[in-house]
């Protein structure tokens, strides 16, 4: 099934503007209908806060001036949306929060990577980690860099493992496998397997219309998420598809080794399922 409708992050962040690109031409290729989702509220709090006191006045002060804000992003946003069609919402509160509630209603969720300088002052949003984990459809976390990387089209790269989250996220991608110009399934396996681990995923790939190449990485030893990144460099690959992996700590879902490392070190469009 198609994309038709897609959710996009939008706030008063440096990465806005790439974001709104890419939903754009995300829009245009799958003829779909952009839900832009202004959240009015503060992305980041600055280490020196401290005291409720003085981080209520912060929040409130930085809502105050991405309120303002909104009117100047929303300009942007009918500017490039001329020629699709397109809904803009402005809400407040956690930027999670409100994208998982809208994402009910979606097929598909656009944000982008949290730039690396700004994970220590990061408080409670941590809208690429989590979302995945709560989102109802598939999330594409575009990387901070470079600014005109555009979502997954040319070489994709399946990071493939018998697993219900992988599973959902092949499924959940096939509108990105099925128009893309080459694809490859990785598996990583320890040395002296031999089972065909990306046999019956090509197979059902294979019967959706999709070509695929396998790639078969012997390791026992490195961590799976610098492999996934690594691999995808040395293929030259535009995007990667993978399950998002986490798991309960109390009530709170935290992300898998993996899952973490690669959304940190990323380089390419990423999309994940849980």
């Amino acid at each position: 099934m198609p994309f038709k409708t897609i959710l996009l992050h939008m706030t008063c962040d440096e990465r806005h503007a790439a974001r709104l690109s890419a939903g754009v031409s995300l829009a245009r290729r799958f003829g779909a209908f952009l839900e832009v989702l202004y959240v009015a509220s503060p992305v980041t709090m600055p280490a020196a806060i401290s005291g409720r006191g003085a981080s209520y006045a912060y929040l409130a002060e930085a809502t105050a001036i991405a309120r303002e804000k909104a009117d100047e992003v929303e300009k942007e946003v009918r500017r490039a949306c001329k020629d699709i069609s397109f809904s803009w919402t402005v809400v407040e509160g956690d930027h999670v929060d409100r994208l998982a509630e809208r994402a009910d209603y979606a097929d598909l969720v656009v944000v982008s990577q949290p730039h690396p300088d700004h994970v220590e002052d990061r408080v409670r949003i941590m809208t690429a980690e989590e979302l995945p984990l709560r989102a109802a459809c598939p999330v594409l976390v575009l990387p901070w860099m470079p600014a005109d990387t555009a979502p997954p089209v040319g070489h994709v790269l399946v990071a493939w493992k018998k697993t219900r989250e992988a599973g959902r996220a092949v499924r959940d991608a096939l509108p990105f496998l099925e128009t893309a110009e080459r694809v490859t399934i990785l598996t990583i396996d320890p040395p002296g397997h031999t089972d065909d681990t990306g046999r019956d995923l090509m197979i059902y790939l294979e019967r959706h219309g999709v070509r695929t190449h396998h790639h078969s990485n012997l390791n026992d030893d490195d961590d799976i998420g610098t492999v996934i990144l690594q691999v995808a460099r040395d293929l030259e690959c535009d995007g990667i598809v993978m399950g998002a992996y986490g798991h309960s700590r109390l009530r709170e879902l935290v992300l898998g080794g993996t899952t973490r490392h690669v959304l940190q070190y990323m380089h390419v469009p990423v999309v994940m399922s849980h």
